[in-house]
């Protein structure tokens, strides 16, 4: 395996620089960039692609864990270590599916547990892309409740995005996973459309759509469930249905 690159987050300067001299001194890692606020680190994380981040939890603006989310959001594969000087967000940061979560002072030693265990995340991620691949026409793997569910596809009535989770709405039950929208969405085949920011709907299940305010629902076969469709997408979603 290449060099994983390795971005950290923090706005304490002689935190950043411990963190990048035992970097250094790790055989197959290489240091991506550093940031100093969650924003910052977001903007790195989108131009860079890091494999792993080290991030601080309290930091100005946008704290740790809300930039993590919004990360690994935009790079679904990505590993993150959380470090930081008090303990009470271990339930908040591995409900992120954190790798780690490293109490500060940091040793040479707990940092290296930690990058070893995100390569092997990151094994486990491209080995489940694979799989993945070779079954995208029939079947979706989410992570739901620490197991995998496998859904059939033509299954899905549509996915919601609801707080940091995504559920997954069947004709007659719904499956809730730690998946991001987005990351789903990218294993959905083409017949499944993003008619609004917050969902996904397979357009084979539409049989109906309505004016519903400022936005329009979509009604489905064999199902009482609706989705929304924003004004933006309408028209689109009409041709697409057409085809």
């Amino acid at each position: 395996m290449k060099n994983l690159k390795v971005m950290i987050a923090d706005d304490d300067f002689s935190s950043k620089r411990l963190l990048d001299h035992y970097i250094q001194l790790f055989p197959g890692y290489v240091l991506a960039g550093e940031a100093s606020s969650g924003e910052e680190l977001m903007e790195l994380v989108r131009k860079q692609q890091p494999d792993i981040v080290l991030v601080d939890i309290n930091m100005p603006g946008i704290n740790g864990i809300e930039a993590a989310q919004l990360c690994k959001e935009m790079v679904p594969s990505l590993q993150v270590i959380f470090t930081t000087g008090y303990d009470g967000f271990a339930v908040e940061a591995f409900n992120l599916s954190a790798v780690d979560y490293i109490v500060k002072p940091i040793e040479k030693v707990r940092l290296l547990i930690a990058l070893e265990k995100a390569k092997i995340g990151l094994r486990l991620h491209k080995r489940l892309e694979a799989k993945q691949g070779a079954s995208a026409h029939n079947k979706l793997a989410i992570r739901s409740n620490q197991a995998f569910v496998y859904l059939a596809m033509e299954d899905i009535v549509y996915v919601e995005k609801e707080g940091r989770k995504s559920i997954i709405h069947l004709e007659a039950e719904q499956v809730e996973s730690s998946d991001s929208l987005q990351d789903i969405a990218k294993r959905l085949p083409n017949y499944f459309y993003r008619t609004h920011r917050s969902y996904v709907v397979n357009l084979r299940k539409i049989v109906k759509i309505e004016a519903f305010g400022e936005t329009y629902l979509a009604h489905f076969a064999n199902s009482e469930k609706t989705a929304h469709i924003s004004k933006l997408q309408i028209q689109a979603v009409h041709r697409l249905i057409g085809k």
